[in-house]
């Protein structure tokens, strides 16, 4: 008999996302309705708890967070719904 996941192992997905004033991404919403501001967001991502998202260090030194590239156009967390 398969074991079930508990809900505390499941990964979530970013579905929807808000941008500042100068367009950059500063919130994101799961699909469990939870919403994080970008820090808690990377440090979601960077734990794991997160599936259509991955850290990464970019030309500033900085960690920022992208879309896994899955070659859909709709999964770029730049192109999720705003809320």
């Amino acid at each position: 008999m398969k074991k079930s996941k508990s809900k505390s192992n499941e990964k979530c997905r970013f579905v929807a996302a808000r941008k500042n004033s100068d367009g950059t991404l500063s919130e994101f919403k799961d699909n469990n309705g939870k919403t994080y501001d970008y820090e808690q967001a990377l440090e979601a991502v960077e734990n794991g708890m997160i599936e259509n998202a991955i850290p990464f260090t970019g030309r500033d030194g900085a960690r920022h967070i992208r879309g896994v590239n899955d070659g859909n156009e709709k999964t770029n967390l730049k192109n999720l719904e705003e809320f």
